[in-house]
């Protein structure tokens, strides 16, 4: 799995796996969140845009959803703290 954060776009973006036989279209679930799929018809990531106001997991597969969240919480469990100078 992999995640990617975009501060300056406000986006992220979610990888369960590669794109079997390749990537195939993009699947608008509203105008802030996107489903990728790939040759093989399966969902392989989601981008979501406007992230500094939350993510929603209405219309996404609980098991999705799910691994989603799992991914974020890793993510954020690995950086590093700031400190100040």
């Amino acid at each position: 799995m992999y995640v990617s954060h975009d501060a300056l776009a406000d986006a992220m973006y979610v990888s369960f796996h590669l794109p079997e036989g390749g990537d195939s279209h993009a699947d608008p679930i509203d105008s802030g969140r996107i489903r990728c799929i790939d040759k093989a018809g399966n969902v392989y990531a989601y981008e979501f845009l406007f992230v500094s106001t939350g993510v929603s997991f209405e219309g996404i597969d609980t098991e999705d959803a799910t691994r989603i969240r799992e991914v974020i919480r890793t993510a954020i469990a690995a950086l590093e703290p700031l400190t100040a100078a």
